[in-house]
């Protein structure tokens, strides 16, 4: 009896543990089934961000070769400060003062008038030879002096530059008195420049230094209110094209009658700006540079006539036009040469000591327009012997046509302001005892002929002798 309860016991016990078993492995079971079943969620999570981030990386890839094909904007720069220069508050903006104290004095030994008293060459105006001008004439002028401003600032476009210079010349008489006077106003901004500035037609890199405020004949410095546009070529070459303000005179303001007619005609405004051009080849060592010049305008005058045509003025025009070669060459870092050459017709602004650019008639309703037309070179030679002290001559001329109707009314009427010719030497020297002082030497010999033919009272000639000196600060 004993042995079957323990018998039963035992089965009972072996039960018990078997269902505890079944249930323990149920239990993994299902653990088992969940573990799965996160493990597949965390998959699909993981696919999801995986595709997520590969059509972002198509994406941008897309806005980057968009963004690509674009220029992407510069943005202004901060400027970095160069010597002698002042940067503004802004940042960006720069500044620089610049200029020079001169004082300037010459002595003129041969015949003077009221018209050569001026500190500047005035071979053109100088006494004829009978006409008994003073002798030995002192002049002085501080009025050379000059001051000036420059002004850089960059842009997504380049830098934008302008200059405002100017000296003391202004006034209409003989040495200018201090009035003040623009040389330069302008500001630029890649190719393109507006404002008053030396024009392209004018030879001032192709000239040689001169004690001379004007500079020697043969030349020229005119500053025109423009819009210009420069087009390099080359590293060494480019092409200047400019628009410019400004009117020519006639030979006078009262009528000039060629043939008949007493009715005054007056110059009158230009319609159309000039057009003036430049070719710049400078070789690739710098030692070398040549420049081709040309101009057009228009000569315009006007005259009154309200019986025949209701109280309009009636108006005549012909074209004035001139063209110009000029180089120079340093065939040792101390010796360079100097040459130029002009041709113009219907001008007298563009270039120094020439006649007015054409006389006027009026014969009924109809007016005529006579142009001058002239020829003008330039030769000189410039020698430096020390780092100190350099030395520079020079001959120019200037040769009109005898011919033409400009030309016939000229003899006709014995003008002793018409020049049929000029010429000039000129000898200097230069030596700066410290750096940015200059004291200058020159002798100027000249001549001038009018179109007047020599009578027994009346030269047709007239001589011009100076000595210029000059002394120069420059800051």
């Amino acid at each position: 009896m004993v042995k079957v309860k323990t018998l039963a016991l035992s089965v009972s016990a072996a039960l018990a543990l078997g269902a505890m078993g079944s249930a323990q492995a149920a239990t993994t079971t299902q653990q088992v089934a969940d573990l799965k079943a996160q493990v597949a969620e965390l998959q699909q999570m993981v696919q999801s961000l995986s595709s997520q981030q590969q059509q972002q990386a198509v994406q941008l890839q897309q806005q980057a070769e968009i963004a690509a094909a674009k220029p992407a904007p510069v943005a202004p720069m901060a400027a970095s400060t160069k010597p002698g220069w002042i940067t503004l508050a802004d940042g960006q903006t720069q500044l620089r003062v610049y200029g020079s104290v001169r004082a300037d004095s010459t002595y003129d030994t041969k015949g003077g008038n009221s018209d050569t008293t001026s500190i500047t060459n005035n071979t053109n105006k100088v006494p004829l030879n009978s006409a008994n001008g003073t002798r030995n004439n002192l002049n002085v002028s501080a009025a050379t002096s000059r001051l000036g401003v420059d002004v850089v600032r960059p842009t997504q476009y380049g830098d934008l530059t302008g200059k405002l210079e100017a000296d003391f010349m202004g006034s209409s008489s003989t040495n200018g008195d201090g009035s003040f006077r623009v040389r330069h106003a302008y500001l630029s901004l890649g190719k393109w420049l507006v404002g008053q500035t030396t024009s392209p037609f004018v030879n001032v890199d192709t000239m040689p230094e001169t004690v001379d405020y004007n500079g020697a004949m043969g030349g020229g410095t005119k500053r025109n209110v423009q819009v210009r546009y420069t087009q390099p070529i080359t590293a060494n070459q480019k092409v200047l094209v400019a628009l410019e303000g400004g009117d020519v005179d006639k030979l006078s303001t009262a009528g000039t009658a060629i043939t008949a007619g007493t009715t005054t005609t007056s110059s009158g405004g230009n319609r159309l700006p000039a057009l003036t051009a430049r070719y710049d080849i400078a070789t690739a060592d710098k030692k070398g540079l040549l420049q081709v010049h040309g101009m057009l305008h228009e000569n315009r005058i006007s005259a009154a006539t309200a019986a025949t045509n209701a109280g309009y003025n009636i108006d005549e025009t012909k074209l004035g036009w001139g063209v110009g070669v000029g180089g120079k060459y340093s065939f040792t870092p101390n010796d360079t040469v100097f040459a130029n050459y002009y041709h113009l017709k219907g001008d007298n602004r563009y270039m120094f000591f020439q006649n007015d650019a054409y006389v006027a008639s009026r014969v009924g309703t109809d007016l005529y327009i006579g142009e001058s037309e002239s020829d003008s070179g330039l030769l000189g030679y410039s020698h430096k012997w020390s780092p100190k002290f350099r030395s520079t001559v020079a001959a120019g001329a200037i040769w009109y046509k005898n011919s033409d109707t400009y030309a016939n009314y000229a003899k006709t009427t014995a003008s002793q302001t018409l020049n049929k010719s000029l010429y000039n030497i000129i000898v200097n020297s230069f030596y700066s005892p410290v750096k940015d002082v200059d004291l200058g030497v020159e002798y100027t010999y000249g001549q001038r002929e009018t179109f007047a033919s020599k009578t027994a009272l009346v030269d047709n000639k007239g001589d011009y002798s100076r000595v210029g000196l000059m002394a120069r600060y420059n800051f």
